[in-house]
């Protein structure tokens, strides 16, 4: 019985090396009053693998060297962190803040921009396409002509259509100009340049940390003064 725990323990040790997978553990307290966080969303943004932290406010979670953990929570502001290390720290310490109730974005219409709730309203609404294959799924070479139909074109043009507005989407709802002029100060035709010259790439905005992300637009900043 030892010799067979040992041999699942060894195996298991293997398979997480191979992977190049690591546990992290941490925990998370309100900055406000030092508690414990429950409820708290964890997410390894490449894996997309998650959990949600429980009222003693640990959490531990699969993590690979350069990858990137957020931390979200109704109410609070949101925290990613960068891995650079599987094994420092030992252990995370983190603390959250209120996020301040702030007035929404509206668009031209003046409705406002709620990128969640659009998203998944749109979604149910077009579900019946987007959930169908897509064109890089299917197999050409063992797909009747019969298929390949007007239709089937119509719907995969309509998924990738529907992809590049929702990426387009989610960019306006990130890089909206209420945080843009509170870090650099800019405003009315100065402000529309500058975010139609700077405007950052979805796959940027997924990936970056909210470091990352602020140093961009600095960045950015700088570079648009000397031009």
């Amino acid at each position: 019985m030892k010799f067979k725990l040992g041999l699942l323990f060894f195996m298991l040790l293997i398979a997480g090396l191979v992977n190049g997978q690591t546990i992290i553990h941490g925990e998370v307290k309100d900055a406000s009053n030092d508690e414990f966080l429950e409820n708290v969303n964890v997410r390894n943004i490449y894996t997309l693998k998650g959990m949600t932290i429980q009222k003693d406010g640990k959490f531990s979670i699969e993590v690979k060297k350069g990858q990137l953990i957020e931390f979200t929570k109704i109410g609070y502001q949101t925290i990613r962190i960068r891995i650079e290390s599987e094994k420092e720290p030992a252990y995370y310490k983190l603390v959250m803040e209120k996020a301040p109730v702030m007035l929404r974005e509206v668009d031209i219409r003046g409705k406002p921009l709620d990128f969640v709730k659009d998203s998944v309203r749109y979604r149910e609404t077009y579900d019946l396409v987007l959930r169908k294959e897509k064109r890089e799924d299917v197999d050409m070479r063992s797909m009747p002509l019969a298929m390949l139909s007007k239709k089937n074109r119509q719907e995969w043009a309509f998924q990738e259509m529907y992809e590049q507005w929702e990426q387009e989407k989610y960019i306006d709802f990130v890089f909206n100009q209420k945080l843009v002029a509170r870090i650099t100060y800019l405003k009315d035709e100065e402000l529309k340049i500058f975010m139609k010259k700077f405007r950052p790439s979805y796959e940027f905005l997924r990936n970056a940390s909210d470091y990352e992300y602020l140093d961009y637009i600095k960045s950015c900043y700088f570079l648009f003064r000397k031009k």
